[in-house]
């Protein structure tokens, strides 16, 4: 590489995290980063000088010695200049396909013809998009975009949007559901995670109520997204699909329209988010008195921060109700998850109720 474009990549570089560079100085540095000779520099600096590329209001010879602008053209982008030329052959009026401009961005390693494969199939998409209302999203991908279940998630949400694609048409996974319990139970509980489902169903007593969780399509399915798919099988109004776990409860349907219907999921920012997503389909639902023990302990000075090591960085408050604010307040800093509650206190609060 000639040392003109060693240098102007180390100012493209420097000027990325700073509107102007510090004159004085900067041709010591590029010695230094670029291991060049100074008078080389300097002879680039002038060039530079000259096309009105480095921009300086003091100089000495070709030494820039106060504040130093620096005017380069963006790097060209091999990626975004196929793509952008697909669409351009493609559009019958100017910026008609505008709004996918930016899904250059995820095209690394396509071919203009992918590309162009790529263009027909969301053309084909936003005509359809009505008529797969709750099609699941890795389906909805895979038949629409060069047969790949996950391009979709992959692509810019707001440039489909504009395009005129509304992506939450399709759920992100079919909504399946693990069921315990008797033919008339006492109580209805929606559980957050399939660990704490499972050690409920097996404790004596817990079999006079009825107990759901998600569960998913693949291994895949991560940790924190069983709630989010609870949430997102009421929001779609569609029966899903059910494996009784234990016992012979009632359908879907009857479930839901139990008298006593009860949430336990995390005692977190998110947990009680997702409560209220579920109660926007069924006013009903309470919160479980299993999050008591919870409770006490959050008051009693225990729990985790909201950290990458316990997987809960980006939660932020949402809006709740007045009747949880209490709770939102009381986990603001501090969570604790559900698997915290042992099986003597399920065995005492499944039935009970929560005492904010």
């Amino acid at each position: 590489m000639l040392l003109r474009d060693r240098i102007t990549n180390n100012l493209r570089k420097r000027a990325r995290t700073s509107a102007s560079l510090r004159g004085n100085g900067l041709v010591e540095r590029l010695v230094r980063d670029l291991q060049c000779d100074r008078t080389d520099v300097l002879r680039v600096f002038r060039e530079l000088r000259t096309e009105g590329i480095l921009v300086c209001d003091d100089w000495l010879r070709d030494e820039p010695l106060s504040k130093v602008t620096v005017h380069l053209p963006e790097e060209s982008n091999p990626t975004a200049d196929i793509w952008r030329d697909v669409l351009e052959h493609a559009a019958k009026v100017k910026d008609e396909y505008a709004a996918l401009e930016p899904l250059a961005e995820v095209m690394e390693g396509f071919h203009s013809s992918e590309m162009s494969r790529l263009l027909n199939g969301l053309i084909s998409l936003k005509q359809d998009q009505e008529c797969l209302h709750n099609t699941p999203r890795f389906e909805v991908s895979a038949r629409y975009l060069l047969g790949s279940s996950k391009l979709l998630d992959t692509l810019p949400t707001a440039s489909l949007r504009q395009f005129g694609i509304d992506v939450s048409r399709f759920p992100t996974f079919p909504g399946y559901v693990m069921v315990a319990g008797p033919p008339d139970p006492r109580v209805v509980v929606l559980v957050e995670n399939p660990h704490a489902f499972e050690r409920a169903i097996d404790v004596l007593g817990t079999d006079r109520a009825a107990w759901v969780c998600t569960y998913g399509y693949g291994l895949s399915l991560k940790y924190s997204q069983h709630g989010e798919q609870l949430a997102a099988i009421l929001e779609s109004r569609m029966p899903p699909r059910t494996l009784v776990r234990k016992g012979s409860p009632p359908g879907w349907d009857i479930l839901l329209r139990h008298d006593r219907v009860c949430f336990w999921g995390d005692l977190d920012l998110e947990g009680l988010a997702i409560f209220e997503r579920l109660r926007k389909y069924n006013q009903n639902i309470m919160l479980s008195g299993l999050y008591q023990p919870m409770v006490d302990y959050l008051r009693e000075g225990g729990g985790h921060p909201y950290c990458k090591a316990v997987g809960k960085v980006g939660q932020v408050p949402n809006s709740y109700g007045d009747d949880i604010q209490p709770l939102a307040v009381l986990c603001r800093e501090q969570a604790v998850d559900q698997e915290f509650v042992s099986e003597s206190q399920i065995s005492k609060w499944w039935d009970a109720e929560l005492k904010i």
